[in-house]
């Protein structure tokens, strides 16, 4: 756990659209703003783990953590996968350096068995995410 007491970095927006978890973030993060993400997201997951669900994150500004926080972050979606949640499209939103923050992101998600793509839109993405709740409802009826 962290021993320290700093200023969050970062802002974060959660919400639930349509059965979609939407999150909203501009970095760069730290620590602190991935222990208020963890705080924060738990309800929605709660709400939304009673059956197949997926998130929508779209990322802006400098989206890239710490070396600590990235691990946390690994730990929140391999908990957020045991309540349910079967992918997640990341949309990267008026990004510096959107390369390298693909591949960040992507060796977050390699960590974890989470069906995942990256899009250039929200429209695509979110289609992208209900094809994938609806065959996970097929599957498992």
């Amino acid at each position: 756990m962290v021993n320290r007491n700093f200023p969050i970095h970062g802002s974060l927006n959660i919400c639930v659209e349509s059965g979609l978890m939407i999150i909203r973030a501009r970095g760069p993060a730290n620590t602190e703003m991935v222990l208020q993400y963890q705080r924060e997201v738990n309800q929605y997951r709660e709400q939304l783990s009673h059956k197949p669900w997926a998130s929508l994150t779209v990322l802006s500004g400098e989206p890239l953590l710490p070396p600590e926080a990235a691990g946390m972050m690994v730990e929140s979606i391999k908990q957020a996968e045991h309540m349910n949640l079967v992918a997640t499209a990341i949309v990267f939103d008026d990004v510096q350096y959107k390369s390298i923050s693909e591949q960040f992101w992507e060796g977050i998600y390699q960590r974890t068995t989470l069906k995942h793509a990256f899009f250039d839109d929200e429209l695509t993405a979110k289609a992208w995410l209900k094809k994938q709740v609806a065959e996970r409802h097929f599957s498992t009826d």
